[in-house]
């Protein structure tokens, strides 16, 4: 005799979900979905296949050029790489270096007109593309020079000309220069070392660091770093940061210092003696020490410094 199942029932008050019958419909927030996550993903996939063959389609070539003879000034822009400016014994400007890309080769052009030489530096805009000349920028004396470069690090030395150097990103050096001398960068670090010309620095997150600084203005600024500088012979010193530390040793009397940060110490070191300096500095939170009897010349004093802090510590003293 042949058994018998006994229906099967669910427990009472259970109803069972019913499969879902064709696509889903497309509602507003679906759409939107769709429209916003389908571009990122691919562009997702497409970054991360570049980064995996960008080493496999890497190439390079030497580069090499010289300016005309009559060339007034000279500048160039590289889409990236190191930069390198020193002096030449020749009277033509000349470029050396080695160029590298990766996909699509890079260009390497100049223009002159007028005396004013230009030189470009230029990479395909390739995500995940490592591409940068690393260059020699011999300079004859007096001949003005500006280099920009999109975030490769860049210095200059034993120049006697005026100079302007920019990165997106990079470290700035700069020494035994004579020529006024124009730094900035929008992250980097930057390094100054027996400058002797008119000098203006700035950084948007790095550090500044001086040493043997005999300019007779010093400008120097970075949004977020630490300013630390020793054996400053400046008259004029104006240095400011939003947040870090300030320490400036002078070794000679200056004669108009102006120093401010958002919230870090300010550390100033004069020289030995009996010059008098009128001060002003102000704390919103720190502590003031500016006892010595130097610092109390007044406001006929010849020589002032003033110091102001958000809220750190303000410390004036002799060496």
């Amino acid at each position: 005799m042949a058994a018998t199942v006994p229906p099967t029932t669910g427990s009472p008050g259970t109803t069972r979900a019913s499969a879902p019958k064709g696509p889903l419909p497309m509602t507003p927030g679906r759409i939107i979905a769709l429209v916003i996550g389908i571009p990122v993903a691919l562009a997702l996939v497409g970054n991360t296949a570049f980064s995996l063959l960008a080493p496999f389609a890497e190439g390079r070539y030497h580069v090499s050029y010289t300016a005309p003879l009559h060339t007034r000034t000279v500048s160039m822009n590289s889409s990236g790489g190191q930069v390198s400016i020193q002096p030449t014994t020749g009277d033509r400007v000349t470029v050396a270096g080695t160029a590298h890309y990766s996909f699509i080769r890079s260009t390497f052009s100049t223009q002159t007109n007028k005396g004013d030489t230009a030189m470009n530096y230029h990479c395909a805009p390739l995500p995940s593309s490592n591409c940068g000349l690393d260059a020699s920028i011999g300079v004859p004396a007096g001949l003005p020079v500006s280099v920009s470069t999109d975030g490769g690090d860049a210095t200059v030395s034993d120049i006697s000309a005026p100079v302007t150097l920019h990165s997106d990103g990079g470290n700035l050096t700069a020494g035994h220069t004579t020529g006024p001398l124009n730094l900035s960068t929008d992250g980097g670090n930057i390094r100054l070392n027996a400058v002797t010309g008119p000098l203006n620095a700035s950084t948007r997150g790095g550090n500044i660091t001086l040493d043997a600084v005999s300019s007779n203005t010093v400008t120097i600024d970075t949004s977020g770093g630490n300013i630390q500088a020793t054996g400053i012979t400046s008259h004029t010193v104006s240095a400011s940061t939003s947040g870090g530390n300030i320490e400036i040793v002078f070794a000679s009397v200056p004669s108009n210092v102006l120093v401010d940060t958002s919230g870090g110490n300010i550390t100033l070191v004069l020289p030995k003696g009996t010059t008098p300096y009128y001060v002003t500095a102000h704390t919103d939170g720190g502590h003031v020490s500016d006892s010595d009897p130097i610092f109390q010349g007044g406001s006929s004093a010849p020589n002032k410094i003033t110091a102001t802090t958000g809220g750190g510590d303000i410390t004036l003293r002799q060496q």
